[in-house]
Formats: structure tokens, sequence, C-alpha cells
């Protein structure tokens, strides 16, 4: 007798990927996404905020430009940072599920610090300004702040494209000689996850990027990686994850749990973690006030609330906030 078999009408479209070219393991497909070469040399720090002193924690930042630092608040702080974020963004922990559906968006931005005065104790947090103060020095202060809600830039990018990609900036990624420092403040209520971060290793500077990948077997220029939102963005169309994964399998991805922080380098390329289950965090950022960034540090700084903000960082030795309050008096 013959016998018709008919596909499943449920059954999941399998789209190509690069993961079907690779070694199936011992357990089906621990082999599978493929090797990343950075994973066989240390590419972040790891800090205790209550053991390690802001210098050591510094010097790790000076070597891999990406510190995980352990302990910087408590679960309650960290529980009330979230209900902060929460009631900023407007978004519940159980409004991801309308969001994972496609009904409604994530947040991101709102400048929280010079809006909110909440905000200025995690953004000036003992533990943060001490590390950042030693890796900027004493003419710093703190000019960029979001807070992101069931959100994730998920495309490896670059903060401050207009400073770290300028030619000729002192930012530059060629050759570096200053550095946009942004700290992101993971939160959660109790039992709830942090996040992570991917990025690339040692991106933010070409020279030690070439000796690092050469260290590794890392053939792959910069510019590839910078590739991935674009392929990212052909997804929907192509539904082929090939070239995704073979970027994808590069990243190194730098796990918390709530109360750390991460302190990086903006102009390393980096990205947000896929979206499964509700996350909040808060972002502040800090500079050195120098002739390319004055002005980009000033002109937001408009409101009383905003000018209180800086008053307040000088207290706490931001002597950047100091020139930035002269500049936005001057006009």
């Amino acid at each position: 007798m013959n016998t018709t078999v008919q596909a499943d009408a449920t059954e999941p479209t399998v789209y190509p990927s690069a993961r079907a070219k690779r070694r199936l393991g011992t357990y089906f497909d621990e082999f599978s996404r493929g090797m990343n070469p950075f994973g066989l040399i240390p590419t972040f720090g790891v800090a205790d905020a209550n053991s390690m002193p802001a210098d050591k924690i510094a010097a790790l930042f000076d070597k891999f430009n990406i510190v995980k630092v352990r302990g910087v608040y408590t679960a309650q702080e960290s529980a009330d940072l979230q209900k902060i974020c929460i009631e900023t963004s407007n978004l519940k922990p159980l409004d991801y599920l309308e969001i994972f559906k496609g009904n409604s968006k994530g947040f991101t931005g709102g400048s929280p610090v010079l809006n909110d005065k909440r905000f200025w104790p995690y953004a000036a947090n003992k533990h943060v300004r001490d590390i950042v103060q030693k890796i900027l020095g004493n003419n710093t202060t703190e000019f960029g702040s979001s807070v992101a809600a069931h959100y994730s830039a998920r495309g490896l990018h670059r903060d401050y494209r207009q400073l770290c990609e300028k030619p000729g900036s002192i930012y530059n990624i060629v050759d570096p000689q200053k550095r946009v420092v942004r700290v992101l403040h993971y939160c959660a209520s109790e039992n709830m996850q942090g996040g992570m971060l991917g990025a690339i290793p040692f991106s933010h500077n070409e020279k030690i990027f070439a000796e690092q990948s050469k260290r590794v077997g890392n053939k792959q220029p910069i510019e590839w990686f910078d590739t991935h939102r674009d392929e990212l963005a052909k997804l929907r169309k192509t539904k082929d994850f090939s070239a995704v994964d073979e970027i994808d399998r590069h990243v190194v991805w730098v796990a918390t749990d709530p109360g750390d922080v991460l302190i990086t380098n903006s102009a390393m390329l980096h990205c947000g973690e896929h979206m499964m289950s509700p996350r909040y965090f808060f972002v502040s950022t800090y500079t050195d006030v120098n002739d390319e960034t004055l002005a980009m540090a000033a002109a937001p700084v408009k409101s009383e609330t905003a000018k209180d903000y800086h008053k307040y960082l000088a207290t706490l030795g931001f002597g950047g906030s100091n020139v930035l309050l002269r500049q936005v008096e001057a006009g």
C-alpha cells in the first residue's frame, strides 16, 4: 500500500545558517556555531567594587577598555533603580509580552539625569565616580545619559561616532589619545536577570586590535565587524543567517548580575543581547572636557535642573562640570 506523508503545517521553517556547515559535537550542536578566537585570551576585566581600589580598576580598564565591576549597588539599590527606570519608561516587566509580539515598542533615551534627580546618586555613585575620575582625570564631566527598557541595540556599533570616527580627532580609533567612558548600570528586582553586553575585543583601537588579532589568528578587519547591522537588516528578506553567524561567533559576551556595572569605552564595537526576557538599565557617560567635547556637553544643559546637576557633580570632584557651567553661562 502506498502511503503519502505530508509535512506538518505547524513545523517551523528551517533557514540556511552557518551553524549547519560546522561540526556537530557529541551532544548535538555544542560546536556548531564555530570558534571565537578571542575566547582564547583575556578580553575584559572583572573587579569587586568593595575590595579592589579604584586605581586598580582603572588599570584594568586601561588594559581591556571594558570592565565588569561587581557589587556597586546593594540588591535594594538595584531594585530601586529598576523602579525608577520603569516609571521613566512607563514599561512594566509584563509589558515585555506585547513588545515581544510586536504590538508595542521598547524604550530608550530620555536624558534622565538632566530631568530627574533620582538618577543623580547612580550617575555619581561613589564607586563609579572614583573609577571614572581615575580613568579620565579631574577635568571630567558626565555628558550623556539614557534609560533602556525592554530594548536591545542588536547590531554592532560604536557610540559617539562623530568623535571616534572623525578624521584627525583625538578620539579617532586609528590612534586614540582620549576616551569616552560609558557606564551601564544594570538593574533588576529580586530573582530577575541583569543583562549582557556583547563586544568585539580591542576594537576601540586599530593598532591594539591588529596586535591581538594576530595573536589569536583572527584575519578579519575591523570594517568587517561593522557590517553586522546591515547583515541583520537583510535577515527580514533573506532569512539567511550565514553572514550574521560568522560575525556573531566573534562577539565576547559579558554577563552581569543586578548591582553590577560595566565600564566601557564607547569607541569599542558593541551590541545588545537577544531580548528573551524583561530588561532594564541606565547608562551614564563621561568625558574629559576639551575643545572637541565642550560644546557637545554644554548643548543640552538648559534647564535649572540640568544646571543644578552639574553643580552637584562639581562638588564631587568633576572639575569639567565647572568648565561646562561657565560655557553655559557665557552662552
